[in-house]
């Protein structure tokens, strides 16, 4: 009896640890938004995560734009907190060909090299949704 009572007190406190993660794990982070424009055109875009009343920055994104008014380039950066400095994270750069679709080379920054030369990768997408991948 005392066993099947312990048993039942073990589950009892897993199910509970395991709720309790799962609240935690959904609970939505409050992030906040500093864009700066210029000529109507969004040139950097930092995001903050507010946590205890402080704001804490995350990631820097950086946007270049064609002749055409269109991104052709996106820089992001992490923030470094124990050396105080944005270090590069990723760049994106854009290419629209005629035939509507637009053609992305991706690359991750490497240190070593100072350039952005892991993890290249290729990719088309349509025009179409131009304004969902840039709003």
């Amino acid at each position: 009896m005392k066993t099947a009572f312990a048993g039942k007190g073990i589950m009892a406190l897993i199910f509970t640890f395991l709720c309790s993660f799962a609240v935690s794990a959904v609970t939505p982070k409050d992030y906040l938004y500093d864009t700066k424009e210029e000529n109507g055109k969004i040139v950097s875009k930092v995001v903050y995560l507010q946590e205890d009343g402080m704001l804490n920055k995350q990631v820097r994104y950086e946007f270049q734009y064609n002749s055409e008014g269109k991104v052709s380039e996106k820089t992001a950066y992490r923030w470094n907190g124990s050396k105080d400095e944005w270090t590069p994270f990723y760049q994106i750069h854009y290419q629209y060909v005629e035939d509507g679709q637009i053609k992305t080379h991706y690359g991750m920054w490497d240190a070593k090299k100072k350039a952005y030369t892991l993890n290249v990768q290729e990719m088309v997408i349509p025009s179409d949704n131009y304004e969902e991948i840039f709003s």
